[in-house]
C-alpha cells in the first residue's frame, strides 16, 4: 500500500499550467493598447473593429489565464 506514489516523468501538468499563465498574461497586455487606440482610432468602424479586437484578446488571456491558474492550483 503505497501513501505517496511515485511522479510520472511523463507529467507535465504544472509545466503546462504555468506556460498558460504566461501566454494569457501576455495577451491581456497586448489588448490593453488596443483598447486604449480605439480613442484615437477613426469614427464609426475601425473603432469597432479595434474594440472588439481588444475585447477578444483580452477575453481569450483572461481564460487563458483562468485555466492555468485553476491547473497550478490542482497540482500544488
Amino acid at each position: 500500500m503505497m501513501d505517496n506514489p511515485t511522479p510520472d516523468k511523463n507529467d507535465h501538468s504544472k509545466r503546462d499550467a504555468e506556460t498558460l499563465l504566461v501566454l494569457g498574461a501576455f495577451m491581456v497586455v497586448l489588448a490593453l493598447p488596443v483598447m486604449v487606440a480605439t480613442v484615437w482610432a477613426g469614427h464609426g468602424f475601425s473603432q469597432a473593429v479595434n474594440f472588439c479586437s481588444g475585447a477578444v484578446l483580452f477575453a481569450v488571456g483572461g481564460g487563458m489565464m483562468y485555466k492555468g491558474w485553476r491547473d497550478f492550483q490542482r497540482q500544488a
